[in-house]
């Protein structure tokens, strides 16, 4: 009885399988704006840029979706002469908090970072690579025919000061999602 009742159910899955592979959506995503360096990258850094690829993941009755991203930020030095910059490639939960037009969401993931130093006076560059974190939220909304979205997020790199591995900052990005 076991074994009937195992091959029934290991039928069911083989015959469900491709319903849920097409209930899955798969999204490119591109985006970019202003990166603000928060904690100690902000006493030497001024505000800089960012951009970012990945692929978002999830189906359309189910709230929690993945997102996998590629990003690079890019501070320049208060004094000038010197740059700081951050690599960066986090796997990512998303939570949507709403379905229809403008919709809020919740986001949050680990990464690996690399941070890049270069002076030009000295002609110079330092590179050093840790884990970390990202949390924060942003607004889905359509613009025209084409799916926007704007969201914050609160990097922190999970290094230490000796390294310089501690960094921490906030990319605030506009993107489009297709």
């Amino acid at each position: 009885m076991s074994r009937r009742l195992l091959a029934v159910l290991a039928a069911g899955a083989v015959f469900a399988l491709p319903a849920v592979s097409h209930a899955q959506s798969a999204s490119i995503l591109v985006s970019g704006g202003l990166s603000v360096p928060m904690s100690d990258l902000s006493d030497a850094s001024n505000s800089g840029y960012n951009i970012n690829v990945g692929v978002a993941m999830g189906a359309p009755l189910i709230p929690v979706g993945a997102r996998f991203e590629g990003g690079f930020s890019s501070f320049d030095a208060k004094g000038g002469g010197a740059t700081t910059r951050i690599a960066s490639a986090t796997a990512n939960a998303v939570l949507n908090l709403g379905t229809m037009g403008a919709s809020p969401y919740l986001i949050g993931g680990l990464g690996i970072y690399n941070r890049r130093f270069s002076s030009d006076a000295f002609n110079q560059s330092n590179s050093k690579t840790t884990g970390g974190v990202n949390i924060g939220g942003g607004i889905r909304f359509p613009l025209g025919g084409i799916s926007t979205f704007l969201e914050a997020r609160y990097h922190v790199m999970l290094g230490n000061s000796t390294d310089a591995t501690n960094l921490q900052f906030i990319p605030i990005s506009f993107g489009v999602q297709f």
